[in-house]
């Protein structure tokens, strides 16, 4: 039972670690609703030795410049990037190498087809999309694997975060490029790829790089077969790498999925620990450029989750009319809310309140979906 130390209100659908309600994070005087919020994560972060901002060094200790996402981290001789793959101290004595375009922080699985994945409705694992151009089969690809990288490391500081294990960041988990791309480009049975994590923005260039090596190498072995590769990210990543990535997924079929979590800047203040204006323009810019240029399998998705008491039907709303007012063909899926992380007091996300995000959000888009409805019980 959680307090807002705003209003006083009380209630299950006020976070704990946040103490605040919707209303007043929306409604009260910013100034003081955000060194409140602020404070929150910086408190969060110590937990797992994360700096509570992005570092900005003076030019003069400048050590490390990275541009891959939003935060722009500038590290001098002592900073840790917000994402926590680039600590100097740990890099210099070898605890913990930089990340590259040729070795990444990654844990990968074999995910059997079809997967649970946000997409598996409109994907050629999952379904008849993309059949006979991205698939072999008219139908789900039963008996092959999606191969699942997860990757290590996040721009955003999400107090829901469902994957929390990406910031354990361990030297074990580097693993290099053309090792990786051998293993999948070998097994004939992998027929796609999901980066996801965290969030793959951390390490753009690494999973470029590994995607185009996979698919050089299929192309000398077997021309004929076929592999997607997909994204699923917050949004934040550099314009140029993104469209980079997107250009993959189209050409081989694959699918870039956005998390929208919230429309109102402000409360991805609070649920985020972030702004997300740059997840905004890079979905509208990607939705503008690529979506609809190719038949069969939609380019690009959106998902939201509907966090009790602060994701509610209003905030899908405006998000279903953002989607909407770009292209109201782009798929969108709903995902029902279970206790993670930091917001484990909160409750799952009723039936009553996921019906009322379906349908609102069916009145402004064509493709929307409660993506894990098995947690409210029915199918």
């Amino acid at each position: 039972m959680g307090i807002c130390k705003f209003c006083g209100k009380t209630g299950p659908f006020i976070a704990e670690v946040l103490e605040i309600c919707r209303n007043c994070i929306l409604q009260h005087n910013w100034d003081d609703i955000r060194v409140h919020i602020l404070n929150v994560h910086k408190q969060v972060r110590k937990l797992v030795d994360l700096p509570d901002k992005a570092p900005f060094c003076d030019k003069k200790v400048l050590k490390l410049s990275c541009n891959y996402c939003m935060n722009n981290c500038k590290l001098g001789p002592e900073d840790v990037s917000y994402c926590g793959l680039r600590n100097m101290k740990k890099n210099l004595n070898g605890d913990l190498p930089l990340p590259t375009n040729s070795t990444g922080y990654i844990y990968g699985y074999l995910d059997r087809n079809p997967t649970n994945c946000c997409n598996a409705w409109i994907c050629p694992a999952g379904t008849s999309n993309g059949y006979p151009n991205y698939s072999d089969v008219d139908g789900p690809e039963y008996g092959t694997y999606s191969y699942a990288a997860f990757l290590y490391g996040c721009t955003f500081n999400c107090l829901f975060c469902q994957n929390e294990s990406h910031k354990y960041i361990s030297k074990k988990n580097l693993t290099n490029v053309d090792v990786l791309a051998n293993q999948i480009a070998e097994n004939k049975r992998i027929t796609c790829m999901c980066y996801f994590g965290g969030t793959p923005e951390a390490q753009l260039p690494f999973t470029i790089n590994l995607a185009n090596k996979i698919l050089e190498k299929i192309e000398k072995t077997d021309i004929k077969r076929k592999f997607r590769v997909c994204w699923e990210w917050n949004g934040s990543g550099n314009t140029d790498l993104i469209e980079e990535c997107m250009e993959i997924a189209i050409r081989t079929g694959g699918n870039i999925k956005f998390d929208l979590k919230t429309f109102h800047e402000k409360l991805n203040y609070a649920l985020c620990g972030a702004s997300n204006k740059k997840t905004l323009e890079n979905f509208k810019y990607l939705a503008d450029k690529f979506f609809g240029i190719r038949k069969g399998v939609p380019e690009m998705s959106a998902c939201t989750l509907m966090v009790p008491g602060y994701i509610n039907h209003e905030e899908v709303e405006l998000i279903a009319q953002y989607i909407s007012s770009i292209n109201k063909k782009i798929p969108y899926s709903l995902l029902v809310f279970h206790g993670a992380y930091q917001m484990k007091d909160l409750p799952l996300t009723s039936k009553e309140e996921a019906i009322k995000c379906y349908k609102v959000a069916t009145q402004y888009l064509n493709n929307v979906i409660i993506g894990n409805k098995f947690l409210l019980g029915f199918y």
